[in-house]
């Protein structure tokens, strides 16, 4: 009967590292795909208006979900670093 608990806890902390790490993938490349995709979009035009005032909201907004994205990267990092020196 014991054996089944430490299973079922063992299992249920698997998944909740796995649904965790995937969770943090997931929003590490969407806020990185959707800060890239809108710099693309805003630069459409070309160099000339690269920096009228025009395009600066698209800049700041990409700008500011690629440092997201990669502030989720970082959190990525440190949770699995964290879980790599723990031992089941």
């Amino acid at each position: 009967m014991n054996a089944q608990i430490t299973t079922a806890a063992n299992t249920r902390r698997w998944l909740k590292r796995i649904s965790t790490s995937m969770s943090l993938v997931i929003l590490t490349l969407g806020f990185s795909l959707l800060g890239l995709l809108t710099l693309i979009n805003s630069n459409r035009e070309g160099a000339v208006n690269t920096l009228s005032f025009e395009n600066s909201p698209a800049l700041v907004g990409s700008s500011v979900s690629i440092v997201l994205g990669a502030a989720f990267l970082v959190a990525a990092f440190l949770y699995w670093s964290r879980y790599s020196r723990i031992v089941d």
